[in-house]
């Protein structure tokens, strides 16, 4: 009703007068049925899968339909709406799809950050027992330890063994205990990092796009690495690193020219992301005709299958104004990461691969194991 009083005004003798043409009420009507589908279609496309949600991209087309509906009157079919023939709009069912949406969301944030809040007390509260129990088991060595003293002080066989027996049992049972203590509260921390690392699927999903390729960037990837690396040391899940170079690309952009080899680096792009489809999987252009691959909870051995894979793909890439059946290679290195490692050590040990690969002649691809622990 605010609406019609604003486009309307009384006279002395109370008939309603327009206040703006009729033309001018009809573009203000228009533009805020405009803004408010422009409103829905942003929340869907802006939007963050929540946990029940297995298609980010349903929720978007849901928003698009609505949007529709209230600029042209079409059809719901989601929401089980017609397309309306009189120009009325469901405005109910627009709103309370629009307030159920912002509840779920606030749910979905509230529980995540109370989540993240409760990680970080067990992370500390764990820290604070571990030193607690490192002490603890210390006294109760050093107890049996002066028991094993005072027999052997005594000189008596049999007292020395009865002390040695006794110490080992109880020795032995308090670094169970203790080992028992541990893994509960690691299987606790892990049992609660398994829903947040949904969460590194969602961020995927935000990371920044390179221009040229359509894969993940070079700040993507920086990100990316931390995250997994860090992760790793949380949830003990494997992380593979690939590094791909292609062979000669310099060759390319000299001999047919930098949209050539623009067309080579889509297609690199391409068939890394039909060869690594996983939605854990990032893959990223280091740099100039430089990928990068992180394979989230996968062992390096598992990778192999998947490289050979992209080798298999990559022999289909043409070269652009090149004689027929002129195509490209590549050149990778993969290692896969150790508890001791930092995102440097790990970036040093899959470059030395590459290289490694590039020596030998090419073409190929190189895993170095990493050292033994």
């Amino acid at each position: 009703m605010s609406f019609v009083r604003n486009l309307f005004s009384n006279d002395e003798q109370g008939t309603a007068v327009p206040r703006t043409s009729e033309m001018q009420s009809e573009a203000i009507a228009d533009g805020a049925l405009d803004t408010l589908g422009c409103v829905i279609r942003t929340m869907g496309i802006e939007s963050f899968p929540l946990e029940d949600e297995s298609d980010s991209s349903t929720f978007a087309e849901q928003c698009n339909e609505f949007a529709g509906h209230i600029e042209n009157c079409g059809p719901v079919p989601s929401a089980g709406l017609p397309a309306s023939i009189d120009g009325t709009r469901a405005w109910a069912q627009v709103r309370r799809f629009f307030i159920d949406r912002r509840q779920n969301e606030k749910e979905f944030v509230t529980h995540r950050v109370n989540d993240y809040r409760a990680c970080v007390e067990d992370l500390v509260s764990g820290l604070r027992n571990i030193g607690q129990r490192d002490q603890d088991t210390e006294q109760s060595v050093k107890d049996s330890l002066d028991v094993i003293d005072r027999a052997v002080g005594v000189g008596a066989l049999p007292e020395i063994r009865e002390a040695l027996k006794t110490s080992i049992e109880s020795v032995t049972e308090t670094f169970a205990e203790q080992k028992q203590s541990y893994e509960e509260q690691i299987g606790a921390l892990n049992d609660r990092m398994s829903n947040l690392h949904k969460d590194l699927v969602v961020v995927r999903e935000e990371m920044k796009r390179d221009t040229l390729t359509e894969v993940f960037n070079r700040g993507a990837f920086d990100d990316a690495i931390t995250r997994s690396v860090n992760n790793y040391f949380i949830l003990k899940q494997p992380i593979t690193l690939i590094m791909i170079d292609v062979d000669n690309f310099k060759t390319v952009n000299d001999s047919w020219g930098h949209s050539a080899g623009d067309d080579v680096l889509r297609s690199i792009g391409e068939c890394l992301e039909r060869s690594f489809i996983r939605k854990s999987d990032i893959v990223a252009r280091y740099g100039g005709d430089e990928f990068a691959v992180i394979l989230n909870d996968t062992k390096g051995g598992q990778s192999k299958a998947l490289v050979e894979r992209y080798f298999e793909y990559i022999k289909e890439i043409p070269v652009p104004y090149a004689a027929e059946g002129t195509t490209v290679t590549c050149s990778a290195g993969y290692t896969e990461i150790t508890p001791s490692d930092t995102v440097e050590s790990l970036m040093i040990r899959a470059d030395k691969a590459l290289y490694e690969a590039k020596e030998a002649g090419r073409n190929r691809a190189k895993y170095l194991p990493p050292p033994e622990e």
